[in-house]
Parts: C-alpha cells; sequence; structure tokens
C-alpha cells in the first residue's frame, strides 16, 4: 500500500480538520494522525515497510493520502523534499497557508501548550530567537518551491485558511477534484479539531524555574504520576488571549516576508492586499483563536 497524495502543511492552517473531513469521503483513506515519516529521522529509520504499513487499512479503490504539516518546514525538517523526492514524483501535494501573522501566533501559543521550552515563553522575544520554528515556515512561496523541481503545477494544489473559513464546501470540494473523487459526496464541515481556545499554556514563572537547577533536581525527586498533574495544576492556564505584537517585532517579520507572500499570492491569483496585515500600515491581530 503506497499513498497518492500528501498534505503537506502548512502547521496551524486547519490541515488536522481538512484532513478528517477528506477522511469523510468514502473514496479517500488517510490515517488517523500526522505521520511525519519523511521528515523525522526516528520514524524514517523504520523504513519503507514500516510507512506503507500505515496504509493497510485502505480499502481498495480508496485514494490514500496522509497530513504532516512539518514537510513544509525545511529549516528544521531539511532532508524531508528529498526522501519525498526519492519515494516518488508520482504523487499529488495539497498545501494550505494562512495569513502569516495569525500563524505564527497559533503556532506559539501551539508549541508552547505543548509544555516544553522549544520557543522561548516570551513571544516576541520568540519570534527572533526561534525563527525557524515560527517565520521560516510562513515563507509559504519558499517552502513549496523546494518541491515544485520534482512535481508539476498539476501535481501540487495550494489552499487558503480564509477560503476554508468562509466556504468549507468549496474548498473540499476543489480537493475533491484535484484527487479525482467524486466532488459532490455530502460532507459535515461542523467537525473542528485542534483550536488554540481548547489548549492550555504554561506560565513563564515556569520557563524561569526550569532554568534553575536547584528547581530540576528536586522536581526529578517527585514521581512522574505525582509531578505532571501538580505541574498542570499550578503552573498551567487556559489560553485566553492571541499574543500581542511589539511594533518593531511585527515590523521585522513584515520585512522578512513581505517579498514571499506577494510571490505566493501573485501565483495564486490572489490581490495582493488578501492578507490585511500586508495591506495596512498597523498590523492588529485577529480577534479569534
Amino acid at each position: 500500500m503506497t499513498p497518492d497524495f500528501l498534505f503537506i502543511g502548512a502547521s496551524k492552517c486547519a490541515t488536522t480538520t481538512i484532513t478528517a473531513l477528506l477522511n469523510q469521503h468514502p473514496d479517500i483513506f488517510t490515517p488517523p494522525h500526522e505521520v511525519s515519516f519523511f521528515a523525522r529521522d526516528d520514524l524514517y529509520a523504520k523504513g519503507i515497510d514500516w510507512y506503507r504499513s500505515l496504509f493497510t487499512a485502505a480499502q481498495l479503490g480508496q485514494i490514500k493520502g496522509e497530513n504532516s504539516n512539518i514537510y513544509t518546514m525545511q529549516e528544521i525538517y531539511p532532508q524531508a523534499v528529498e526522501r519525498i523526492r526519492a519515494y516518488s514524483t508520482d504523487l499529488k501535494l495539497i498545501y494550505c497557508v494562512r495569513d502569516p501573522f495569525t500563524r505564527i501566533e497559533s503556532y506559539w501559543l501551539e508549541i508552547r501548550s505543548h509544555g516544553g521550552e522549544v520557543v522561548h515563553h516570551d513571544f516576541n522575544t520568540a519570534i527572533k530567537l526561534n525563527r525557524d520554528w515560527l517565520i521560516d515556515a510562513s515563507n509559504y512561496w519558499q517552502q513549496i518551491n523546494a518541491y515544485r523541481p520534482y512535481f508539476s503545477n498539476e501535481q501540487i494544489l495550494i489552499i487558503f485558511f480564509e477560503d476554508f473559513k468562509t466556504n468549507p464546501h468549496r474548498v473540499l470540494r476543489t480537493c475533491f477534484e484535484f484527487l479525482g473523487v467524486d466532488p459532490e459526496i455530502s460532507i459535515d464541515t461542523t467537525l473542528q479539531m485542534n483550536p488554540s481556545a481548547t489548549k492550555t499554556m504554561p506560565s513563564p514563572v515556569l520557563s524561569k524555574l526550569r532554568a534553575n537547577p536547584l528547581y530540576r533536581a528536586s522536581v526529578q525527586v517527585l514521581p512522574r504520576d505525582l509531578r505532571d498533574p501538580l505541574k498542570k495544576r499550578l503552573f498551567f492556564k487556559p489560553v485566553s488571549e492571541r499574543p500581542q505584537w511589539q511594533p518593531e517585532t511585527q515590523q521585522w517579520v513584515l520585512e522578512q516576508l513581505a517579498d514571499d507572500t506577494q510571490a505566493l499570492l501573485n501565483y495564486c491569483g490572489k490581490p495582493l492586499d488578501y492578507w490585511s496585515s500586508f495591506s495596512q500600515p498597523a498590523y492588529s491581530p485577529i480577534q479569534h483563536l
């Protein structure tokens, strides 16, 4: 069993939800979770047979695919594109993009909600300190161009998060037509998976404590089944608001992404003011989670 398509990102662009909706189609099969096989060395080491085993539950005649957002995070996972190319250049690729500023906000919230210190606890500090996680994956044109020497334009479908929010049925129909399955199938689009508003985040206090060797040594004394619930109760709070941009940080990000964003929008036939954050002198984050 081999996949016919890959949903390659980007993170926090409704890819999990869209994949689940695609999977409602009787002629489409996807594994229930992100696979990340071609990006992560530990998974790639399991071999192609392990990867193919993820699709053995597919029924005869079903189109098979998988969703792995980190396939368009080249700065973190530089081997992904080459591994995919070596596996097959007959695949179809779906790539969903979103206003880069709101994607960055949501992805910072997502990573922080996992409880680790992959990105800095202060949002504006993280923007520059962890740009490989937060900024570079929003250079959408750069990310997808890494695939274009190996996959024709007809093999690549770029969709927009904002279009999906406005008219999910139309976007799904476009995906179905692209994949060559019946576009008239009725899909329940009320499903929403992995929203930021349902997450909890660690307090910056916890990040500062983790920098203290005495604290790190002390917590190791506690059993994990006691330590983890206590940590959640004391230091994790529900996400209640979007991160707030400092003007200079916002301007710096705009400068990093402006040319790439214009190239993508031009290619996709979108107006240059499609994302308001690139058409207004002052960026104000959208107030939704």
